[in-house]
């Protein structure tokens, strides 16, 4: 694969893959405010609700943030393995070690965090 394709490819696989991943994190993150606080726009919300605001906004929500690095990842890995010049194997090395570990990041801290999540869930008494 010519050095230019290639760059073009690591370009066109990294930078909507990172969008993906920083838009569904802003809004995991902004769920994840709801359900703590119980408040949406100002309103009470019911314990009930904020159950289902972790299992059905928040988790879909994380799971395309993970799934974006990872496709990031494995594309740019792909990438280094077709491309013939060393410095731009390197750049792609570098992104897919890069989106890897953002994947990695969001996979711990989301497994922390739902744990978190479900503990302050089940101590809260708003109906």
């Amino acid at each position: 694969m010519s050095n230019s394709t290639a760059i073009a490819l690591i370009a066109a696989s990294t930078f909507p893959g990172f969008f993906c991943y920083i838009y569904t994190s802003r809004l995991a993150n902004d769920v994840a405010t709801d359900i703590v606080t119980g408040i949406i726009r100002g309103i009470p919300a019911s314990t009930e609700w904020r159950w289902r605001l972790l299992y059905q906004r928040w988790v879909y929500y994380v799971t395309p943030a993970v799934g974006a690095a990872v496709i990031v990842s494995a594309l740019n890995f792909k990438i280094a393995t077709l491309t013939t010049d060393a410095g731009v194997e390197a750049v792609a090395y570098l992104v897919a070690f890069a989106a890897a570990l953002v994947a990695l990041g969001w996979c711990l801290s989301g497994v922390s965090e739902f744990i978190y999540f479900r503990s302050v869930l089940s101590k809260s008494t708003r109906d």
